[in-house]
């Protein structure tokens, strides 16, 4: 007895479902790894905040913001809000965006940046200088007014307000901004207060 013919794909056919295949992967691609750089400023903007509101904390109890001691980047920099008083859990925030080859001298990834005014005692002008210096007219003279800045290097992976970036301007605010598309330069910013 002879069985019936079970049907079976052609070559055309298998061509025509990797392409198809092909096709959707080339359209979901971009837009799953365009998803993972807004989640990732989200939880930049998300860190910020609770940042930002841990350093106000800490100046309603010390009547003034910690200090920007030795560069930009120093690994030790959040210590000062976890102890004695825990305004933050962890002293150790590691920046998103940081090159993953860059890691501080004892092995750890970048953490965030901060700049500061200094300490009334111990005034710096860094934060001063870079405001007048940034490429954004909207921030000269801004900064007698902002006290700190937070500092993320952004989704182009290179730290612009350190005068070790790679692309310019070099050690100004530069800020990020989306529109100009999602890897785009700049650094993603928090004034305070």
């Amino acid at each position: 007895m002879n069985k019936p013919a079970q049907p079976a794909f052609t070559l055309i056919e298998l061509l025509i479902v990797v392409a198809i295949i092909g096709i959707l992967a080339a359209i979901a691609v971009p837009n799953f790894l365009n998803a993972q750089i807004r989640a990732k400023v989200a939880r930049v903007n998300g860190d910020f905040k609770t940042m930002a509101t841990a350093l106000e904390m800490y100046k309603l109890d010390n009547g003034r913001y910690i200090s920007r001691a030795n560069n930009i980047s120093w690994p030790y920099r959040w210590r000062p809000l976890t102890t004695p008083v825990a305004y933050l859990n962890n002293g150790r925030w590691p920046d998103t965006f940081a090159p993953k080859w860059a890691v501080t001298p004892d092995g750890d990834p970048i953490d965030y940046c901060y700049e500061s005014n200094g300490w009334p005692e111990a005034r710096v002008n860094y934060l001063i200088i870079k405001c007048n210096g940034s490429p954004h007219e909207w921030l000269h003279g801004k900064g007698e007014v902002y006290q700190y800045a937070i500092i993320s290097a952004g989704p182009d992976y290179d730290l612009n307000a350190d005068s070790g970036a790679k692309s310019y301007p070099q050690d100004v605010f530069f800020f990020y901004d989306a529109s100009n598309g999602l890897t785009s330069n700049g650094d993603i910013i928090r004034f305070g207060p």
